[in-house]
């Protein structure tokens, strides 16, 4: 029998193992698996297989849950909502997916389609801490499917359907595949027709299994152009309130932000005066500001990325996001112009090579051991643009749908993260941090930090970074 804190250390030299090795861990892991038969089994992405072993050291952690929650007003038809989960669950396989131990590799198995349970709960008052429950109610990724849904009947007569999967089977854009399926499947159900839906070109684990294959028969030009790009990077140094602790928890706190819509259209003009785009000219903003707050001129910051790359992924649901680890050059004091063309030529390189998996490019730098951050970069930057038109759609059938934002979940991947999205009142978003290590007050002078540097930028992209800093003492 491995003990926890043996299997966490195996866990944690994961990333630096060859093949061969990682088959010796894995057998030490298998912890009473049985020696599960493979049988239908298909092998896990490799970011799957990131998320698998973290869910194997941590079984109670919820970083990696996906909420999506709505308001619903009208006549709603539960078992309609639960005949509608039930036909997307039957189209898209990996929603019925269990995540086992085959001999010395994890492996998915599809489990075969059934009845998707909706939870049905009253809620008086606030509905914050009843969803931020259910959101953090932990997977059993072996044994139950890695979808959860709850409709919950709140004081005003109206229902709340909030919907949670596991990162290790959607990203961003399939929450909008889930919901536009879901709101068709509903529509059908109350007209009593089948659903208007095209043939789905493949399974998700039938792409996996693919990329596999292809992955052992490309070269390595894509993953030596990493390992040049991040060899030697440096940790992010950020001033902290409190030490570092020995291991990484994922606790964390969240503060909201919002640049005015007459600054960030400043910004957007600098930006396209220099061939670059919106999501260029912020990340060269997030970079300064970070660079500015730890006194470094070089650091990592980690980008998500849709990750597919071909139109017959495009209808799936799966996890396809990847992470674009992007080395900001702040030396010499730059002005800001100059960091925007540093920042372009980073952003275009890494896209070239963006079909390397984040995780291979951990495993062929052989980091040393840190348990007490994320490995390679300690901060994310991610402006929201994949396809949303039904992510946020405003009806479904006779319903109206109105969105609800996840209460803070008191839990985040990296030291801060920033995720904005652009809209008519200007640049909104939020600031996740490590509350292991940040106090509040101290997150909301970074937001403001990076306010300031998108505004001073945006006035004038010839000051230089010590300029932009203005008077805060960092």
């Amino acid at each position: 029998m491995t003990t926890p804190d043996r299997r966490a250390a195996l866990l944690d030299r994961l990333a630096t193992l060859s093949p061969e090795r990682r088959a010796a861990l894995l057998r030490q892991l298998r912890d009473g698996d049985g020696g599960e038969d493979a049988g239908s089994a298909w092998p896990l992405s490799f970011g799957q297989e990131r998320l698998w072993f973290l869910s194997r050291f941590d079984p109670a952690d919820t970083t990696y849950h996906t909420p999506w929650c709505v308001r619903l007003r009208g006549p709603v038809d539960a078992d309609g909502l639960a005949a509608a989960f039930t036909r997307v669950a039957g189209r898209h396989d990996v929603l019925r997916t269990r995540f086992r131990l085959a001999g010395d590799r994890p492996v998915q198995i599809v489990a075969p389609a059934g009845p998707v349970t909706v939870e049905r709960t009253d809620v008086t008052g606030d509905p914050a801490p009843a969803v931020v429950e259910f959101v953090n109610r932990p997977f059993d990724l072996a044994a139950g499917p890695p979808l959860r849904v709850a409709l919950m009947r709140l004081g005003d007569g109206h229902f709340m359907l909030c919907i949670v999967l596991h990162h290790i089977v959607v990203d961003g854009w399939s929450l909008d595949v889930l919901m536009r399926e879901l709101a068709e499947c509903y529509a059908a159900h109350r007209e009593g027709r089948e659903p208007l839906l095209a043939e789905l070109p493949a399974q998700y684990t039938e792409v996996v299994a693919e990329d596999r294959r292809r992955a052992e028969h490309t070269g390595t030009e894509h993953l030596d152009h990493w390992t040049r790009a991040l060899t030697g990077v440096p940790a992010l140094g950020l001033p902290t309130d409190r030490p570092r602790p020995a291991r990484w928890s994922g606790r964390g706190g969240q503060e909201s932000l919002l640049v005015p819509d007459e600054v960030i259209t400043r910004l957007e003009e600098v930006a396209r005066g220099q061939r670059c785009t919106p999501f260029m000219a912020l990340l060269a903003a997030y970079q300064a500001t970070l660079g500015l707050a730890a006194g470094q001129d070089d650091l990592c910051v980690g980008v998500p990325v849709a990750g597919r790359n071909r139109t017959e992924l495009e209808p799936l649901i799966g996890y396809f996001a990847t992470t674009l680890v992007l080395r900001a050059d702040l030396s010499g004091d730059p002005t800001f112009r100059e960091l925007l063309k540093r920042t372009r030529i980073a952003v275009f390189r890494g896209l070239q090579h963006a079909e390397v998996p984040f995780e291979r490019i951990l495993g062929a730098l052989r980091l040393p051991r840190d348990l007490s951050r994320p490995p390679l970069f300690q901060a994310m930057f991610n402006l929201h643009n994949l396809p949303k038109d039904d992510l946020l759609r405003t009806t479904m059938a006779d319903l109206a749908v109105e969105v609800y934002p996840t209460p803070a979940v008191g839990r985040t991947k990296s030291d801060v993260s920033v995720d904005v999205w652009r809209g008519p009142e200007g640049l909104g978003g939020v600031l996740d941090y490590n509350s292991d290590l940040f106090s509040a007050g101290t997150a909301r002078r970074l937001v403001r930090a990076f306010a300031d540097t998108v505004e001073r930028a945006g006035a004038d992209p010839d000051l230089r970074l010590s300029e932009l800093k203005g008077d805060r003492p960092w």
